[in-house]
């Protein structure tokens, strides 16, 4: 990578976190960064990060596994590779999380949470999709690196669907 790409992922990285903090303000009722939870919901995120932890540690011997019995599958998925384990991790925490009430903090406004998800998954698939349309889903035997966008686009997706799915459940539950 030349040292002009590697400053532009520099800079890129640096402006998304400066627009995550906005976003974090934007989405929390009282205008704070930081998310408020409370004494339960502390403890079932941390069991939750535990089984992220562990699904992204299986996720990473599997494809050891695959990579061994099947030459070149860590080559074909290129920088997949390296970002499908760390996504499976997420989607098992998050799941945990949104199933036992303690994904959504105290402080947040769902519905400005929920435009803000799906405007990432958007943004994510719309990003991917571009230059696979432009130059193939496969470039030089690899997955081209916009793949990643479409992953996360879809993560994205799932988590909207598990938070409406939890919210039928909660409201099937109230009725009862």
């Amino acid at each position: 990578m030349n040292s002009f790409a590697s400053t532009g992922l520099i800079v890129g990285i640096m402006v998304g976190l400066i627009i995550v903090v906005f976003v974090l303000k934007y989405i929390n009722r009282d205008n704070k960064v930081k998310t408020d939870y409370d004494e339960r919901q502390k403890a079932v995120r941390g069991r939750s990060y535990m089984f992220g932890f562990y699904a992204t540690v299986i996720t990473c011997c599997i494809m050891l596994v695959l990579n061994a019995t099947d030459e070149g599958i860590i080559h074909v998925l290129g920088m997949n590779a390296f970002f499908l384990p760390i996504l499976i991790g997420i989607v098992v925490q998050i799941s945990h999380a949104i199933f036992n009430d303690s994904y959504v903090g105290l402080n947040n406004n769902m519905t400005r949470f929920m435009c803000v998800m799906s405007f990432i998954s958007i943004f994510n698939i719309v990003f991917g999709i571009m230059p696979i349309v432009k130059e193939g889903l496969i470039k030089d035997g690899k997955l081209c690196p916009s793949f990643i966008n479409l992953e996360v686009g879809v993560m994205f997706i799932i988590i909207c669907i598990e938070m409406v799915i939890k919210k039928v459940i909660d409201k099937k539950a109230e009725a009862e």
